[in-house]
């Protein structure tokens, strides 16, 4: 089986010959295997999921001069049960089987449940992955809200002309945060998959070797189908959201996420965001690089839960909550169940994982999770350490007990 080293780095050769004044960046062998080891199957995910800044460059965000302080209201969970596939089990053997990292859960805006487990505390940064795309949309939600974001529906290369030329040249904003851009790239997580992998080769040219920006990547790539007509999950159309902010605000994408969220939202710790580099024009990981505490990604939810408001301020209009965690009723592809991700039904919209009864989730690869539920007034929040980027068995858990768990603290 041909791996990621000699087919990413024969590529990565022929894409440099292409692009003038590139040369890749010198990245120690023994740095280069613990990057492509974090991502590729989990091996001691259990430690570097809250590591990630000893492995990759980051960005400090500083936290807020005026914290959201979140009030406790501690639960008795040792009766909680939940059923799965015929068992009957309780909290701790959830987090267990399903290798939890740490978990949040707020009722009603207050704390009920804060677990730390394999040496995580308060102070350790949990990996995003693609929670982090549902952060990336909001942004782009509050620069579109100020002004500086002119419209969904212009052009991508209206705001990044580098992608002219490119499988990015027609698609919308919109498109992008739907993910149907129609760019040829199928995201197989599998990096030692027979066969061409664009999406390894992306995340190794840029993520790992430092070899090319991320944009540079997303310049390489092609059209596949038409823009708007087929739901297409690539981490790449939100790399290119990223970009996306940066043309529309004229500020660099860190400095937007402290002045637009971080501050106002009341963050209590800086936020590490992983960069392409320590270039000068390095670029953040808008897909799935935010480093971020446990209860951080509370407020995050809360906030979303609250229909944009937050630490006693509007950060969101709820017209804008309501677009982009509902899905875009001309859009038959992205309706609650018209997804199959590994046998769980779900829907999609603006970066958002849309599920049943009002229910909608920020997820990313190896079990990362801020699921909320109107419903019950719940958001839970799960930072896992999956033994691969997606198991089948555990999401459908997961789910099983997200929503028993809502349903408990409701007295359902």
């Amino acid at each position: 089986m041909t791996s990621i080293y000699g087919r990413a780095r024969a590529a990565l050769a022929c894409t440099l010959l292409s692009l003038t004044g590139l040369s890749a960046a010198e990245v120690d062998d023994g740095l280069l295997e613990a990057r492509v080891a974090s991502f590729e199957n989990g091996i001691g995910a259990a430690v570097t999921f809250r590591t990630f800044e000893a492995l990759f460059h980051t960005e400090r965000v500083p936290r807020s001069t005026q914290p959201w302080a979140l009030p406790y209201d501690l639960k008795d969970l040792s009766s909680f049960r939940y059923e799965y596939e015929g068992t009957t089990k309780g909290l701790a053997e959830f987090l267990e089987g399903n290798r939890t990292n740490a978990l949040l859960v707020l009722k009603d805006g207050k704390i009920v449940q804060e677990i730390y487990r394999n040496g995580a505390t308060e102070d350790s940064h949990f990996i995003s992955f693609s929670v982090g795309k549902s952060i990336t949309s909001s942004l782009l939600g509050i620069a579109l809200e100020e002004g500086k974001l002119d419209s969904l529906d212009e052009p991508v290369t209206a705001y990044v002309p580098k992608l002219i030329g490119s499988g990015y040249d027609g698609p919308t904003v919109r498109d992008l945060m739907q993910m149907s851009s129609g760019v040829d790239l199928k995201e197989i997580y599998d990096l030692k998959a027979e066969g061409r992998n664009l999406f390894a080769e992306g995340i190794y040219n840029t993520w790992f070797s430092e070899a090319m920006h991320f944009s540079d990547f997303a310049a390489t790539l092609e059209h596949g189908t038409a823009p708007g007509t087929a739901f297409n999950y690539n981490t790449f159309d939100t790399q290119v959201l990223g970009k996306v902010l940066e043309g529309a605000t004229r500020e660099r994408f860190t400095d937007y996420a402290h002045t637009a969220l971080w501050e106002p939202l009341g963050m209590e710790s800086d936020l590490l965001m992983v960069m392409d580099s320590d270039h000068k024009d390095r670029e953040a990981m808008a897909g799935g690089g935010y480093l971020i505490t446990l209860r951080d990604y509370g407020r995050f939810g809360q906030m979303i839960l609250n229909r944009g408001e937050g630490n006693g301020q509007r950060l969101l209009s709820e017209a804008w909550i309501d677009e982009a965690t509902q899905a875009d009723p001309s859009k038959p592809f992205l309706q609650v169940n018209a997804i199959i991700d590994e046998g769980v039904l779900n829907g999609y919209q603006h970066q958002w994982w849309l599920f049943p009864d009002g229910d909608f989730s920020a997820e990313g690869v190896f079990g990362q999770y801020v699921f909320i539920m109107p419903r019950y007034n719940v958001v839970i929040v799960k930072l896992s350490y999956w033994e691969g980027a997606w198991v089948a068995d555990k999401a459908h858990e997961s789910l099983a007990f997200f929503q028993a768990l809502g349903a408990y603290l409701s007295g359902d």
